[in-house]
């Protein structure tokens, strides 16, 4: 349930590694150079390549060093299988650590989490496009939606995003057939101190259940948790057992728009106020269906994270 993550740990690579890294400057406002070192040495023996940086001081004038990798390759050789168990990952990570050149000794276990990617695979079989399709008509409160059709939808906001893709096509092998990879990927560690309530998060802070309870928020702040999303014929029947003939009617409809256009746009067409508008959008999910629409003539069942 774990992607790609970053730590930094409080070291620097010696002076005769640095002859091995790049060497970036810019320059500040008031005129002060500021220097980084970048190195991206790949590990033959997995085939995942690692995004090192070193700063000579960091926003508390220490050094700083920072490892990138995805785990999935670093344990699988791939991108889609999950991984379950941290001890295996840092057992495995320390092993092959010492094998990378001008690099310095590190315990991936003391690293402090800077980025953090947590995932699941749904198997949904031949229905991933028919997922992505409805999902990119939701709404994520505070996040911009961005939807490519069959492909992918992402919710995203300056430091969080989330996002649903068809992982056979992001993957390019047969493997990865059937699975809607569900992925929020965390870039700022003020936001992973937040959700762990730990000041120093590492690995070992990050267990599936925690893992599991993330992405399910995600889910419910985009309605979809334990939610059918229902094709056309079941949401009328399910809004208007839920309100009545007149009233489901009426929450069919809305529904029906909001396919097509955005709140902000149906408020501003309507002169509804956006408040008002999201009460009468919260009866559709409330009748136990998500607020969107499948185009198949059946509905897709709901998405469920298991352990």
């Amino acid at each position: 349930m774990l992607d790609t993550v970053r730590l930094k740990f409080k070291l620097s690579p010696t002076h005769e590694q640095l002859q091995n890294w790049t060497r970036h400057t810019t320059t500040t406002q008031a005129g002060a150079v500021k220097e980084k070192f970048t190195y991206n040495p790949e590990l033959a023996d997995a085939d995942v390549r690692l995004r090192c940086t070193f700063y000579p001081l960091d926003y508390n004038s220490n050094p700083m060093t920072t490892l990138e990798v995805s785990l999935p390759k670093l344990i699988h050789g791939n991108n889609f299988k999950m991984i379950r168990s941290i001890k295996t990952v840092i057992k495995r990570a320390n092993r092959m650590m010492p094998s990378v050149p001008h690099f310095p000794k590190v315990d991936i276990a003391e690293g402090e989490l800077i980025r953090l990617d947590l995932c699941y695979n749904h198997q949904v079989e031949d229905m991933v496009a028919d997922y992505i399709n409805a999902i990119g008509k939701l709404d994520y409160p505070h996040r911009r939606t961005k939807h490519h059709r069959n492909e992918g939808a992402e919710f995203r906001s300056k430091h969080v995003t989330t996002k649903f893709y068809d992982k056979q096509l992001e993957a390019g092998t047969p493997d990865a057939y059937g699975i809607l990879r569900q992925e929020t990927t965390i870039l700022r560690g003020k936001r992973i101190k937040q959700l762990t309530g730990i000041k120093h998060p590492k690995l070992t802070d990050i267990t599936p259940l925690f893992a599991k309870e993330q992405l399910e928020k995600d889910l419910e702040r985009l309605k979809l948790h334990d939610r059918s999303i229902a094709d056309h014929d079941t949401a009328l029947k399910v809004l208007s057992k839920q309100y009545g003939p007149d009233a489901g009617i009426y929450y069919f409809a809305l529904m029906q728009i909001k396919q097509d256009k955005h709140k902000k746009h149906i408020a501003a067409d309507t002169q509804m106020h956006p408040r008002s508008l999201d009460r009468r959008l919260r009866k559709i999910s409330d009748a136990g269906i998500a607020p969107t629409l499948t185009e198949r003539s059946e509905p897709l069942p709901p998405l469920k994270i298991s352990l």
